[in-house]
């Protein structure tokens, strides 16, 4: 019976799903590497989307179906499913996974789903493993290995985003300075962070009164997570850029302490900052006439934008239209021959540009040739 009321649903529903949506423009979880059984936050940047700039009053909530779907009801969401507003476009959705989806941690390797306003009638494309953006369970199985020691998520971090380093306290080094010993800290009553950027320039030390900011999480089994957002954790200004995380852990008084192999500071080098590339728009010919074929090029454009529209307006005339094309480069071909044949001598037109979402990208005011009867 639960399988033909989802397959009922899943009729029902269709149109919404075939609809053009946006990707969520970025996805980021506090903290970064989480257990199924923990308390977790999760943020959506919607810009982009047909959620982008969307009031309280409408809300947001998460239309989740895998593990399984908590929240069957598309129109009504419960608490469970519904997002806090944080700022601007980005929204908050806190949960533990293993009462949200009442199945086992073990059972939990990834969230699916998509987000919606209330009402069901705007949507988001989806996070799922086939679109590349899935919420995944990091799984303790690289640290936990013969040779873990230290392991960090995500990989491409960013400064203003969560960051979690794990180690492996049984693999590392204490005793350095006499006869090494590997797996002591393991043994220690709690593990802490000494820590540093760009090669110890700026410092979190291990001392009494940073106490309570460098202690790291325990996950059982030696294996001991610290949660830090770069900026924040080392009171980095905004134009600071990290190159490396430097560190070294130890418990309160330092009589425990944990190094890399062959007794080294533990480095992690930050990932190279992306090339922003700015779009660009293009119209052809540079000058334009009311008897010309008019293309409209936007290149290198950003990557929650999988579709454009134009809007031309021409004297009492109104001209509207899709792009075609990638994100590289998307094209728009326009017969001002035909379309404005009967609109009189104009001089000029309005050309507005729009993602798939409704969001204005650009607008601009072609002037026109006159041309000689």
């Amino acid at each position: 019976m639960k399988k033909i009321v989802y397959t009922l649903l899943f009729a029902l529903l269709a149109p919404f799903w075939l609809m053009a949506v946006e990707p969520i423009a970025e996805i980021w979880t506090q903290p970064a590497v989480f257990k199924a059984d923990e308390q977790i936050s999760v943020f959506f940047d919607v810009t982009g989307t047909a959620l982008d700039g969307i009031s309280d009053a409408e809300g947001v909530r998460v239309w989740t179906w895998f593990p399984n779907n908590p929240d069957d009801n598309w129109s009504s969401p419960t608490d469970k499913t519904k997002l806090k507003h944080v700022e601007g476009n980005i929204w908050r959705w806190d949960l533990k996974p293993t009462e949200l989806y009442n199945v086992p941690a073990d059972q939990i390797t990834a969230l699916f789903g998509q987000l919606q306003n209330y009402s069901g009638s705007k949507i988001t494309d989806a996070f799922a493993s086939d679109k590349g953006n899935a919420i995944a369970i990091y799984s303790l199985n690289t640290i936990s290995a013969a040779d873990g020691i230290i392991d960090y998520y995500p990989k491409e971090f960013k400064q203003d985003r969560p960051l979690s380093i794990l180690i492996n306290a049984n693999h590392t080094w204490s005793d350095c300075e006499t006869t090494p010993t590997q797996g002591k800290l393991a043994s220690a009553p709690d593990v802490r962070m000494h820590g540093g950027v760009n090669d110890w320039e700026i410092q979190v030390m291990n001392s009494t009164e940073n106490l309570a900011k460098t202690q790291l999480t325990d996950m059982g089994n030696g294996i001991y997570r610290k949660d830090i957002t770069l900026n924040d954790y080392f009171g980095l200004s905004a134009d600071y850029q990290v190159k490396t995380i430097n560190m070294v852990f130890a418990d309160k008084t330092w009589a425990y302490q944990g190094k890399g192999v062959s007794c080294l500071d533990f480095s992690i080098q930050a990932p190279e900052e992306p090339e922003v590339v700015i779009p660009k728009l293009i119209f052809f010919p540079q000058k334009v006439s009311q008897k010309d074929l008019l293309c409209i090029f936007r290149q290198n454009n950003e990557a929650n934008v999988s579709k454009l529209t134009y809007t031309i307006t021409a004297g009492s005339k109104t001209l509207n239209g899709d792009f075609e094309g990638t994100v590289k480069e998307m094209i728009a071909y326009v017969n001002l021959v035909d379309l404005l044949k009967d609109a009189g001598t104009l001089e000029k037109i309005n050309v507005v540009i729009k993602s798939g979402a409704g969001k204005k990208l650009s607008e601009s005011d072609i002037p026109l040739v006159q041309l000689n009867d």
